[in-house]
């Protein structure tokens, strides 16, 4: 864009002959062209564009972006139902697995979030879902003893038996946290007291070989487990 600028005699210096000073030649035409210049200019340069819609998480974010699965979690531990909805409704993969989390149902069943747990099961978690090193819902909950959120995880149909490598069963975990109710819980619904798995280190698990206490031993026993267990 040019700004013209013209000469012409300045009446102020018309005492001083021989002067000239250079005046810009604004007009009220010539201000009016100016103005539409910078208007048009600064729209196309996109200073003046109008904001779009605010999104809870970036525009054009997926299932396999780590900042946008964090933000679920983070939702999650803060008991957050609402703005859990809002992400999941906006097109958040609700089953990503996050490594030290898990999903975010892992990480309410670990909480033993029951509002949480049950949001996220109507949102369409996958209750059987299971992350490498982190479980799945139904050993998360057993790890933490919560008597609720197992419940309900085996309401929606969470598989009790289901092994996870590195992670085990969830009576297995119950076991290991030496939790006599949480035991008992998964027993009373189907786990096999005898069902074994191979833990990271190569150890054979059985739930009767990782009771920590004479009453959780006693428990397995007299529903017929066996040091062993089965499974090999």
């Amino acid at each position: 864009m040019t700004v013209r600028i013209h000469m012409h005699e300045d009446s102020r210096n018309s005492a001083r002959p021989g002067v000239r000073r250079p005046v810009a030649a604004f007009g009220r035409g010539a201000r009016l062209r100016f103005g539409v210049a910078c208007v048009v200019a600064m729209a196309g340069a996109g200073a003046w564009a109008m904001p779009g819609p605010a999104t809870p998480f970036p525009a054009g974010a997926t299932a396999s972006h780590p900042a946008d699965a964090l933000r679920l979690i983070d939702a999650v531990r803060q008991g957050r139902v609402d703005t859990v909805r809002q992400q999941v409704d906006a097109g958040l993969a609700i089953d990503t697995c996050v490594p030290g989390d898990g999903t975010a149902l892992i990480v309410a069943a670990r909480r033993g979030a029951p509002a949480m747990v049950d949001a996220l099961l109507g949102l369409g978690a996958d209750v059987n879902r299971a992350c490498a090193g982190d479980g799945n819902p139904l050993i998360a909950a057993a790890a933490g003893g919560r008597l609720e959120s197992l419940g309900r995880l085996l309401a929606a149909g969470a598989r009790v038996n289901d092994v996870v490598p590195g992670d085990e069963t969830a009576l297995i975990t119950a076991v290991r946290s030496d939790q006599l109710e949480a035991v008992r819980y998964p027993a009373s619904r189907g786990a096999d007291v005898n069902l074994g798995a191979a833990a990271d280190d190569g150890q054979w698990r059985s739930p009767l070989n990782q009771a920590r206490s004479d009453a959780v031993a006693r428990f397995l026993r007299a529903r017929g487990a066996t040091p062993g267990g089965a499974g090999r």
